[in-house]
């Protein structure tokens, strides 16, 4: 199993930054998260709370049915990265929707960095 950190991190205007965090235990390499866990969807899309939060709840689900939702981290949050409640994460992914950049690690090492175009693009030639 591969442990992932995912954030989400979005301002409104006259706010600090919030963070929506989801961690998952389960297979989210990069070629786990977008072949299994549809994460082009999201990537594609409008990179909005509403659309990470039905994102989230349409791919990650138990099998009884249960389907998860983020936890919002409130106006201040900082995203989870390498670490989760004392968990070494395998994966780190950050998405910030005010840049439309992305941000994702393999344990602590960065291993992309750049916009939405470029993250696209990375994820699809993930093998």
């Amino acid at each position: 199993m591969t442990r992932a950190n995912i954030n989400f991190l979005w301002q409104e205007w006259g706010h600090a930054p919030h963070t929506l965090f989801f961690y998952w235990n389960g297979d989210q390499y990069p070629t786990g998260i977008r072949d299994h866990y549809n994460l082009l969807d999201f990537a594609e899309n409008d990179w909005t709370p509403e659309n990470f939060r039905n994102w989230i709840k349409a791919n990650y689900c138990e099998d009884d049915g249960k389907c998860y939702e983020p936890e919002d981290l409130g106006e201040g949050g900082q995203p989870k990265i390498y670490y989760t409640d004392g968990f070494i994460t395998d994966y780190s992914y950050v998405f910030d929707a005010g840049s439309e950049k992305a941000l994702v690690f393999e344990w602590e090492e960065l291993i992309f960095k750049g916009n939405k175009q470029e993250f696209i693009e990375w994820l699809r030639k993930q093998e």
